[in-house]
């Protein structure tokens, strides 16, 4: 299937956040009603930090926001100009056939090409999905840190 990437603009974020919604109570989201709101979504597409995947006949199939975001910063991280990932949701349709997979090569180069030099994030414990994807990629796994009522791993990924 072919892909279209690109940045979310403002006619997105009701898409977006629908995309979102679905997400919560899935296995392995620790989203509720209150996170994501949809302020987070229009902050992101206004810093140019959230990136959409829709399929060849335009829908909406996968979001996820990288940008500037300074929410992990008290942790020791490599990178030094890190973006922070986040909020990636894939639409169940698409789960478990790679969608996944090429969001995030393209995530990577976006933000590489953005003048990034690592990724930084947080990946609930219990969601082997996730975790499996990016030990995939090379992301390295740091430790355990409790936010927001749950435990999280650390993940870092250092651009050469």
């Amino acid at each position: 299937m072919d892909y279209v990437f690109s940045t979310a603009t403002n006619s997105d974020a009701a898409g977006i956040f629908a995309l979102y919604r679905s997400m919560i109570g899935r296995p392995g989201c620790t989203w509720s009603e209150e996170y994501p709101a949809f302020e987070l979504i229009e902050r992101d597409i206004r810093t140019g930090s959230l990136y959409i995947l829709k399929d060849s006949k335009e829908r909406l199939i996968a979001a996820a926001a990288a940008g500037p975001d300074n929410e992990l910063e008290d942790f020791e991280w490599k990178p030094r100009h890190p973006c922070e990932l986040a909020r990636i949701a894939v639409a169940i349709p698409c789960q478990n056939k790679g969608v996944g997979s090429y969001l995030l090569k393209q995530v990577i180069a976006a933000v590489k090409a953005r003048g990034f030099d690592g990724i930084r994030m947080l990946v609930y414990v219990n969601n082997p999905s996730a975790l499996a994807l990016y030990d995939k990629y090379g992301f390295k796994r740091l430790d355990i840190v409790h936010m927001y009522g749950y435990d999280f791993y650390r993940y870092e990924m250092v651009f050469q």
